[in-house]
Formats: structure tokens, C-alpha cells, sequence
């Protein structure tokens, strides 16, 4: 479902058809969701609730638009100029109109936390008090602050809490004036004089939280905790031994320690993803925030506290423009894949240090591609995160196609030549801001410092440029007219156009790098290991630098001098020398059998020697003539070091100016390289151009799976054709605010116009193990995500249409952190994606009630497909694959028109001896059920005994044929009966032998009975 955040200034924008911020939100945890009707919203900005009390006053109404968050006339300072209403006026508003002003206020409060971990995976919950709703959304990983923009522009949030540890940068962002950081107090909340001044010039209150409150596992507890999923009906619970909480609804349950705890878990974890730990644990931080307004508002025992911040239904929600794709179907289609460093010494602690590298993934067949870090990082948002917009997909397409023209492939060789020479220009303005000339990486150096990456990317931006004048059809490229005017349009920066050989400024990047070259002596600087400045920059500095280059005639003449003033036995061993920061030294060997210099100076004050230190071997020495020079000289070597410094401060200082433009134009090399990687691969792995259109279809022919191709010699195209429900219909039927994929409303209305595709919204596949059925599944799967990046597709022609997520049942991530079966994670893999699914969803199930009884699992994975066909104009697109023909051979599904069988073909051969050589498998996909799955065969070319393949080919017979198998185990053959009935004649004989009891005449005394004769009678 779509819904539209209501104007604060209204209390129902359907009604005054305000155009809100929308999100996408999934089906909710609970379906108890109540509807609140109100009078029309006062227009003030701010209200003050009496009952509440220091941080929780908050601001009351919102910004209409989402283009103007806050009107004017709002501005708490335009309204403490305007004049103050009149006594009659406020005798006028009685008791009971305070009182409802103050409940519309609350019910339009939406409380917003926020969280960012490792400068870059965002989180995020709030609390939409008009629909009792509590929202979480998947966290972002490469983020960052744009999300974190996008956020406060759909949401609009009344109050904002933020974790007591946040980023800095999260906090500059959320009050870039520092308007209410001299209100937070030392317990990280706010107090309350500083409120009126500080807060309500914000249009959000910022409310700092100690960081336990933003804890992932008190997240949880507090989700499992809500009385919506308390009061949820359950058909079972699920309880286990040793839970903290006391399972009180059962009577002997509560003293054997049995709780239901992790069944709630179970049923949470169905509807919202718990393993976006972030976001989880800004959810903790809303419930703990309403809680304490509740404890704040009302005294303990009365009945309005239950009804205030209730909690009806708990949801998922995505932003406009992204696809959602969770943890498991990233896993599942292995869109990305890490592998550790195979020597653990190498697998350091951190992200950085890690080790690990992009194993075989569909990201890693183009990470590799990208030659800048930029890119390389903007790539990584791409594959993570699949864009719903046209244009965008579009405009990537565009570019990839005009970079694969035959007559252009020379131009993209010399792109990818000069982006291999471009950094990251954000980063070395960093560290030239912190004054680090050198070491930008590992290794270190001139070469990978500050002043050679300006000048190599001021040199390769240029020819970047001038590449792209000469480009084939490149002039209608929008990454050709780029100018970094930023604007936000959905979640995305959009670019404005202009032309790009405006936005690579040749005359500031020429002027840049004549600069750095005229100043930097780079091949003096790589000798020395630091910045040296050329000759002919300053003339003081010339000058020092001749007098040092000629210090060492001056240290042998005066060397000469004081060897003549002393005795000549010593003369021979003297030395004079010059150590930076210490002067000019006289250099005396030690006597090895005195311990002490061979001189140490004369008597005469002229003569005296002071020593400054020794070594093993020497001892230094400063006397008058010394001192003379050091007076005349000074420290030369730290003279030119600090005159260097001062001229490489002044070119910091010069090249600082050119900051913006440099980081726009590295921005550009980062999209523009993340766009060739794009076309590389499309060239690399014969990809083309899909068709993405606003019908809800996917329509391909000759799919391959990506992947698959490379590890094999050859691979087998196939075709597919699925039709979701029908959005015009949708929208008829559940009439909402907004449109679920962001489009406007133009678009929206050409979509409701089309005639709805026909097709099958369920294609089911049957049929052998090992035919293929799981890699066709998949590659549908990867050709859809692929299209919403924008990339080209392995196919010979596809359609496909804008899809806004895609959910996977398809490999089961188990741990012993989680206390859960393989059946149950399946389960919650099922319910998530029942939960999520919109008519717009794509949905892989395979091989769902695997696990468990056969009979159980064919009733689960029927009642699933069932459910799923039976949604009508909100049916998702659904391929799935199953071996449960029961299903189909009792008629429990039955054929209709949005239900459509495939399987993949095999030949078989009967006549063939060996069994292994029985099947052929084609990997041909046909449309049509099948009725085998051939595990047996599989099962002998897996290398199974022969007799057991036999037994299993018996046992399968008979349970074709109907027969009973208890009895069928229990028959033997006749050989065995032969043996049964003469072993029960034997038995029956000794029954019979009369021996006799002890006493009787015709007992046989122990000493005659002879066994060996006995037994030959009886046998």
C-alpha cells in the first residue's frame, strides 16, 4: 500500500488534495488499524499541551509541501512580532475547545529516529500518530547523509530523536545553524527553558537519547511487546524453556520457566525484517519516547493513558524511487557475495582490514570494471540499491548505448585509460585541508600524494573532455550536460543540464594544474621524501638553497683552518660537519683505550671545545668559529624547509578555492565511470538493451542467468512470460492518496488509459530434479533486478515492467544465533513476502514445505499459490517450482486463467541399460506440467548405490499403483517364507519333546542326556 504524509495544517488531505511526501509502506503486523475522523487542524505551527511537559512539547503542524517545509507565517519569529491575541478571544476558547485542539494536534505528531552507523548504513522507525502507526524501514547500507535528506523530506517529522553517540555529521545535518545544540543538557535531553528559544526555530524538536535506548535487542523486546501483537489472534504458540519474560497465560507454563516470547518473534519477523538491526533499534527508541510522553501526560491509573500513542499496526515502509530487495534475495540471486581472505592472519576486525574480496556475484562481474574509487562506490549503490525511476533508467541505457557503437569504441579505451589516473578529489581536499601532502595510499610517497593527484586529474579531466567533444551521438548524453546544479527529485540527486564541457572548467582546471607544475619540484620531492619547491619560485629562497648546495667547500676550507690550530698529530682525524636544527660541529674520533675524544680543545679561550654529544665512535664539538657560523648561517636546512612550507601553504591555499568545482567535477568521473563499467560489462558479457515500461509485465525472450554462463561451456536460453495485477483496477477499487511507485500524476493517469497485458501472474514449474527449474527462476530474477539498475540484461529481448520489490524463497540462511528450524525460516521467508507483496512485486518461491510432512508441505504450498491467485487485481508476479503433484493430481489447484504450468524438457530412454544414461536433460523451458521428478536418476549420477535405487524405483511403484506400503514393506520374499515355516516346524517339534521332570522314572539323568544326539532327532 502507498500513503501520503497529511499536511499538519489539515487534518484530512484527501479531502483538500495537498500533494504530501509518499512512501511505500508493506501490509501492516496488525490489521486492527483504526480510522480517526476530526474537525479541521488550527493553523497554528506550535501547541503547547499543559499535561506535557519539558522535551515533549512539540511542534503541531507541518509544511504543506513538500517543496516548502515551513510556510512563513509559521516562523515562531514572524509570530512573535504579530500582535497578541485579545483577552475576549482567549476567554472565548473554553475547556473542551483546548482540549480537542490538543488531541489534533497529537494525532498529527510523527516522531522520527535516527540512526547512522558506520558513517554510512542508515536506519530508521517513526510513529504516524493519525494512523496508530509504527513504521521501520530496511536499512541503507551507503547511505549516508542524501538518505538521511530524503528522509526529513518524505517523513516531515514533528520530533526527531537521535542516539547520544551519533555522527557528528548526522547532527550538523539535522541542525546545520546549531540552533538547539545549546539547549541539550548533560543527560542528553533538552531543558526546558531552552526550548521556546532554541527548538521552535527548527521546524522538529531534536530530542538526544543515550544511546541504549537505540539498543537492537531492547529494540526487540519492545516490538514484541506491543499490546497490537499481544491482542493478535494466534491458531498456536510457540514456547520454550529458560525466557526472561514469565509466560503467565498458561498455569503451570509459568512455573516451568515456559514463556512466548520467541513465538512472538516468529510472528513479528513474518512482517517486519529483523534483521535490519539499525532501524530496529530506532524502533525501540520511538516506543520508549511514547511510553515516556504516556508516563509525562497522565496519571497513573487513568484510561485515556491506553489510548493515547496507540500502536493498531506495525509496517515496513520503502522510499519512492527504490526497489526493495532484502538480505535474502540478495543472497538467494547473489547480487553481491563476499569471501574472506583465505590466510586468517589476513582477516583483520574491521571492514577495512577485513581481507575479504567480491566473490563470484553479478556485482563482481563489474566491480572490477570501474577504474575510481568514486566510481567503484557509486557502483555499489547501484547494484544495492535498483531505482524505480524512468528517467534515470533511461538515461543510464542511453549512455551505455551510445559508449557500444562500433565507431565509439576507441574513445571509451582512452575514458577508461584516463579515469584509471583520476582519485578521488573529495578525499585529497580532505587531507589537504589537514595539511598532508603525501601517503593518500598505501605505499605512500610523492607520486600517490596530494600535489600529483591534482595535477594527473586536472591533466586526465581535461582530455576527459575533450574525448567527448569527438564522441559519436554523445551530445543528447545527460552525463555530457552536466552541470552540478543539485536538485532533489525522489531520493536521488538529479542533475540539471547544462553542458558538461561547461562543467569540466578547462580554464580553472588548466589554471590548477599550471600551478601545481610551476611550484612542485616532483622529482626532488621523490628523492627527498618531501614537497620540495622548483627554482625560480622565490628568490630568498634560491638564494639559501645555493648557499646549502655550496656549505660543503665552506665545511672543507674551514675544516683546514682549525686543523692548523692544533696539534698535527690530530689534525689528520678532524672533521667539520653540519647537522639540521643543530649547526655547524666539530667531529673528533674517540680513543678506544682512553674512552675519550683523541682532542678535546686547548687551554686557550679561542681554543676551548664544548661537547654537544657523542656517538659510539665520535664526539661533536662547538667552539667559537663554530658558533660564528651558526650566527652567520643559521639553520639552512631548516630555513628552506620552513620558507617551502610557507609557498606550498600559499598553493594549499590556492588549490582550496578550487574545492567545488574539483569535487563536482570527481563526482562526474564517478558516475561517468560507473556508466562505462555498465556498458564494459554489456559489451563483455553480450547483454542488451531491456525495454522498462510502466505495464506490469515481464515479457523475455532467450533469458540467460548471468552466472550460471560463466562456469559453463555452454547455456541454454529460455523464455518467460508472467502479467501482474492490473494497477488501474487496483486504484478503482482501493482508492488511496498517491501513486505506489512515485510517479506523477500525468504518468499515472497514461498507465490507467493502457489495456492490461494478458498473461499468466503465476507461472508453477514441475518436473525433474537437476533440469534447471531453480537457475530459471533466478535468471528471471536477476534480469529484472538488472534492468532497475539501469544495466543491460542477458536476453535476446525483454520487457519488463517497473517492479518495486522482489521477494525470495529460495536457500534457507540458518544459525545457531536464531532458535529456529530450516521449516521456520522458510516459513518467515513465506509470511514476509505474503505480508509485502504488492501488485507490482515479483515473488520466487521454490520448492516452498520442504522440510516437514509431505502432506503438510503440500498443503502449505498450495494454500500459499492459492492465496496469491486468488488477490485478483492485486495479485503479484509469482514463479515458483514445486514437487508436490499431489496438488495437481487430487485437483486441490485448479486451472484458471492467471495460473500457467511449465516445466523443462528432458528425453528419455528407456531402452538404455545404464539408468544414469536414462534422461537427457535439455534445460529446454516447455509450458505444460510434468508429472516425474526422476530422483531416482538423480540420485544414481550423485553416485547411490544400486540397491538402494532399486528398493526406492519398488517402493515409488507401488505407491503409484495405490497399494498399501505398510503391508508392501512387511511381505517377504518366498525364499524367506521357506525359511520362516521350516524354522516354525523345528519350534513345534521341540514344543513336543517330552523330557521328563526331575524325579520321574523317565527323566534322563544330566549324565546320559547327550545334546548332539537330541538335536539330530529334533532337526
Amino acid at each position: 500500500m502507498a500513503f501520503k504524509i497529511p499536511s499538519k495544517r489539515r487534518r484530512d488531505s484527501s479531502l483538500t488534495g495537498s500533494q504530501g511526501s509518499r512512501l511505500r509502506t508493506s501490509a501492516p503486523a496488525s490489521a486492527a488499524s483504526r480510522s480517526s475522523a476530526a474537525p479541521s487542524q488550527s493553523s497554528r505551527h506550535f501547541a503547547r499541551t499543559p499535561r506535557h511537559n519539558g522535551p515533549q512539547q512539540v511542534p503541531a503542524s507541518r509544511a504543506p509541501s513538500a517543496s516548502s517545509r515551513r510556510p512563513a507565517a509559521s516562523d515562531p519569529r514572524s509570530r512573535a512580532s504579530s500582535p497578541a491575541p485579545s483577552g475576549a478571544a482567549i476567554e472565548a476558547e473554553d475547556e473542551i475547545a483546548i482540549h480537542e485542539r490538543e488531541d489534533n494536534d497529537s494525532l498529527n505528531e510523527v516522531v522520527m529516529a535516527l540512526d547512522l552507523r558506520n558513517t554510512d548504513t542508515v536506519g530508521c522507525s517513526f510513529y504516524f500518530a493519525k494512523k496508530e502507526t509504527l513504521y521501520l524501514m530496511g536499512d541503507i547500507k551507503f547511505g549516508g547523509l542524501d538518505i538521511v535528506d530524503t528522509l526529513k523530506l518524505h517523513i516531515q517529522p514533528t520530533v526527531v530523536l537521535l542516539s547520544s553517540r551519533v555522527d557528528d555529521a548526522l547532527y550538523e545535518n539535522m541542525d546545520p545553524e546549531h540552533r538547539a545544540r545549546d539547549s541539550i543538557n548533560d543527560k542528553g535531553g533538552f531543558f526546558h527553558k531552552d526550548i521556546q528559544t532554541d527548538q521552535f526555530r527548527l521546524p522538529y524538536i531534536i530530542d538526544i537519547r543515550s544511546s541504549p535506548e537505540f539498543n537492537y535487542e531492547a529494540g526487540k523486546r519492545k516490538l514484541v511487546d506491543i499490546r497490537t501483537l499481544k491482542r493478535a489472534r494466534s491458531l498456536a504458540d510457540f514456547v520454550v524453556p529458560g525466557e526472561d519474560t514469565s509466560y503467565e497465560e498458561y498455569g503451570e507454563g509459568y512455573e516451568t520457566g515456559f514463556t512466548r516470547h520467541q513465538g512472538k518473534l516468529l510472528r513479528l519477523s513474518g512482517s517486519i525484517d529483523l534483521e535490519s538491526q539499525i532501524s530496529v533499534g530506532c524502533a525501540g527508541a520511538v516506543l520508549t519516547y511514547l511510553q515516556r510522553r504516556r508516563a509525562v501526560q497522565y496519571l497513573p491509573g487513568d484510561e485515556d493513558a491506553a489510548r493515547s500513542f496507540q500502536i493498531s499496526a506495525i509496517e515496513m515502509f520503502t522510499l519512492d524511487g527504490i526497489m526493495l530487495v532484502n538480505a535474502d534475495t540478495l543472497a538467494s540471486l547473489q547480487i553481491m557475495q563476499s569471501e574472506s581472505h583465505p590466510h586468517s592472519h589476513n582477516q583483520g576486525p574491521t571492514k577495512a582490514t577485513s581481507g575479504s574480496k567480491e566473490g563470484l556475484s553479478i556485482y563482481g562481474l563489474f566491480h572490477h570494471l570501474a577504474k575510481t574509487p568514486q566510481g567503484k562506490y557509486l557502483l555499489r549503490q547501484y547494484f544495492l540499491r535498483p531505482t524505480l525511476d524512468l528517467e534515470i533508467i533511461t538515461e543510464r541505457q542511453n549512455t551505455a548505448s551510445v559508449f557500444l557503437r562500433p565507431d565509439n569504441d576507441g574513445y571509451m579505451n582512452e575514458l577508461v585509460k584516463s579515469l584509471k589516473q583520476i582519485k578521488n578529489m573529495r578525499t585529497v581536499m580532505i587531507h589537504l585541508q589537514k595539511g598532508m601532502s603525501n601517503a593518500l595510499t598505501k605505499g605512500g610517497g610523492i607520486k600517490s600524494g596530494v600535489w600529483m593527484s591534482l595535477r594527473s586529474f586536472a591533466f586526465y579531466t581535461m582530455g576527459i573532455r575533450r574525448v567527448f567533444t569527438e564522441i559519436m551521438g554523445a551530445e543528447q548524453l545527460e552525463i555530457r550536460n552536466k552541470v552540478w546544479t543539485l536538485k532533489k527529485r525522489g531520493f536521488l540527486c538529479r542533475l540539471t543540464a547544462s553542458k558538461v564541457l561547461e562543467g569540466f572548467e578547462s580554464h580553472q582546471l588548466a589554471s590548477l594544474g599550471r600551478i601545481v607544475t610551476q611550484i612542485v619540484d616532483f622529482k626532488s620531492s621523490a628523492e627527498v621524501h618531501r614537497t620540495v619547491v622548483l627554482p625560480g619560485v622565490d628568490d630568498e629562497l634560491d638564494e639559501v638553497k645555493r648557499t646549502y648546495e655550496g656549505i660543503e667547500s665552506l665545511l672543507n676550507q674551514t675544516s683546514k683552518d682549525i686543523a692548523n690550530s692544533i696539534p698535527n698529530q690530530f689534525s689528520l682525524d678532524l672533521n667539520v660537519i653540519f647537522f639540521p636544527q643543530i649547526g655547524f660541529l666539530i667531529c673528533m674520533p674517540i680513543d678506544p683505550i682512553s674512552g675519550r675524544a683523541e682532542y678535546e680543545g686547548g687551554d686557550d679561550e679561542n681554543q676551548r671545545w664544548e661537547r654537544i654529544f657523542s656517538t659510539s665512535n665520535r664526539v661533536y664539538y662547538k667552539d667559537a668559529r663554530m658558533q660564528e657560523l651558526d650566527e652567520t648561517f643559521g639553520d639552512l636546512y631548516q630555513v628552506i624547509c620552513d620558507k617551502e612550507i610557507e609557498i606550498i601553504h600559499g598553493l594549499a591555499t590556492e588549490a582550496l578555492k578550487f574545492e567545488a568545482m574539483l569535487c563536482q567535477v570527481s563526482d562526474i568521473c564517478g558516475e561517468l565511470d560507473c556508466l562505462l563499467a555498465l556498458a564494459q560489462g554489456a559489451k563483455m558479457y553480450k547483454l542488451t538493451r531491456p525495454k522498462v515500461s510502466t505495464e506490469n509485465i515481464i515479457d523475455i525472450k532467450g533469458g540467460r542467468h548471468l552466472l550460471q554462463e560463466q562456469v559453463v561451456p555452454s547455456y541454454v536460453a529460455n523464455d518467460c512470460l508472467l502479467v501482474g495485477g492490473s494497477p488501474a483496477a487496483l486504484e478503482q477499487a482501493n482508492p488511496r492518496d498517491g501513486t505506489e511507485l512515485g510517479e506523477d500524476s500525468s504518468r499515472q493517469a497514461s498507465v490507467s488509459t493502457q489495456e492490461a497485458p494478458e498473461g499468466p501472474s503465476l507461472l508453477l514449474l514441475t518436473g525433474p530434479n537437476f533440469s534447471g527449474k531453480s537457475v530459471y527462476l533466478k535468471q528471471v530474477a536477476l534480469i529484472v533486478y538488472m534492468a532497475h539498475i539501469g544495466c543491460f540484461v542477458p536476453a535476446d529481448r525483454a520487457i519488463v515492467g517497473l517492479t518495486d520489490k522482489i521477494l525470495t524463497r529460495i536457500a534457507t540462511r540458518e544459525t545457531v544465533s536464531r532458535i529456529q528450524s530450516a521449516f521456520m525460516i522458510d516459513l518467515q521467508q513465506i509470511s514476509s513476502a505474503i505480508n509485502m507483496a504488492t501488485n507490482r512485486t515479483l515473488l520466487i518461491i521454490d520448492e516452498f514445505g520442504k522440510g516437514t510432512d509431505a502432506a503438510d508441505g503440500a498443503g502449505l504450498a498450495c494454500g500459499v499459490f492459492e492465496h496469491l491467485l486468488s488477490l485478483g487485481d492485486g495479485r503479484p508476479k509469482v514463479l515458483g517450482a514445486t514437487h508436490f503433484h499431489e496438488i495437481f493430481e487430487n485437483g486441490f489447484l485448479q486451472p484458471r486463467p492467471g495460473l500457467e504450468f511449465g516445466h523443462m524438457e528432458v528425453r528419455l530412454d528407456e531402452r538404455t541399460a545404464d539408468m544414469e544414461d536414462q534422461v537427457s536433460y535439455l534445460y529446454n523451458f516447455r509450458l505444460g506440467r510434468s508429472a516425474q521428478s526422476f530422483g531416482t536418476i538423480c540420485a544414481a549420477l550423485n553416485g547411490i548405490s544400486e540397491g538402494v535405487i532399486e528398493r526406492a524405483e519398488e517402493l515409488i511403484t507401488l505407491g503409484a499403483r495405490g497399494k498399501d506400503m505398510v503391508t508392501a514393506c512387511a511381505s517377504v520374499e518366498s525364499d524367506e517364507s521357506e525359511d520362516f515355516k521350516e524354522a516354525e516346524a523345528i519350534a513345534t517339534r521341540l514344543l513336543h519333546q517330552n523330557l521328563g521332570k526331575p524325579g520321574e522314572d523317565r527323566c534322563v539323568a544330566a549324565e546320559d542326556f547327550d545334546p548332539r544326539a537330541f538335536l539330530d532327532r529334533l532337526l
